[in-house]
């Protein structure tokens, strides 16, 4: 990553790993969404191997401590290859410790994947590229995807963008909240520049389509972000507090809406 922004998030991620090490926590505090993204990919893998896609190859860009990777290897029939890439070296060393079965751990940067071309069959990334804080090295790094993946292999996408956060403002200023705001190491995702960036290698992949309430919508995680950090706040006259038990008892909600900015993608490499 260029010199005005690798630094700063190398030392945000050092910090995560010294302080969360092996935890859920590490880089997500909300245990609802960190399950929720965890189960969201691992569905997605599930029925993409009961559709007879490749599933053998997959690779975890942005890996953080490992904890993906574990539930992967954790599956009844795991993926034959396993790989995860870190650009923190102190959260390569995490990931490392876990030594999950049949999985290699690398430091490498998204912007400049190490991976050979049409390598991999899954891609997975979990808020990773919004931490590339510059527009055109965030294409760059969604390119570098495409170039890793297999003519018809999967890209499963969970990142941030700005419309759920408009919308999740929205809310908050409704209740006499004030906004909230783009974490200071994040640059969040414009939705057109998205799909217009991902356009040339990508099809979109309608999940929808399938009527499988089981199979995540990219709004996965509106119901509990007007929840969390729209009506909790709003009741209580307090900050926003994770895992409450308000906040879990109406964590059965279906989504509805655009409240958050985290969203999850599938894409097909064209």
């Amino acid at each position: 990553m260029t010199e005005s922004y690798s630094e700063l998030i190398l030392e945000h991620y050092r910090k995560e790993a010294e302080l969360h090490g092996r935890d859920a926590s590490s880089t997500m505090r909300d245990a609802i969404t960190r399950g929720r993204e965890v189960a969201g990919i691992l569905r997605i893998f599930d029925w993409l191997r009961e559709r007879g896609a490749p599933t053998d190859r997959v690779v975890d860009i942005g890996c953080g401590n490992g904890y993906l990777l574990e539930a992967f290897s954790q599956r009844a029939t795991p993926p034959a290859g396993l790989t995860g890439l870190e650009y923190t070296p102190e959260m390569c060393a995490v990931a490392r410790e876990r030594n999950v079965k049949g999985c290699t751990i690398a430091q490498g940067d998204v912007r400049a994947l190490p991976l050979a071309d049409s390598s991999c069959d899954i891609v997975v990334t979990e808020r990773c590229i919004i931490n590339v804080m510059d527009r055109e090295d965030q294409a760059k790094s969604l390119r570098e995807v495409s170039r890793v993946l297999a003519p018809g292999g999967h890209f499963i996408c969970i990142e941030a963008f700005t419309d759920g956060l408009a919308e999740l403002n929205e809310a908050r200023a409704e209740l006499g909240l004030e906004p909230n705001a783009v974490p200071y190491h994040n640059m969040w995702f414009e939705k057109p520049w998205f799909l217009d960036t991902v356009a040339p290698h990508f099809d979109v992949v309608d999940l929808a389509a399938e009527r499988d309430p089981s199979l995540p919508a990219p709004n996965f995680l509106s119901s509990h972000y007007f929840i969390s950090r729209a009506l909790y706040p709003a009741v209580t006259k307090r900050e926003v507090l994770y895992n409450t038990h308000l906040v879990k008892f109406f964590s059965f909600l279906p989504p509805m809406g655009n409240y958050s900015a985290i969203q999850l993608w599938l894409l097909r490499k064209k």
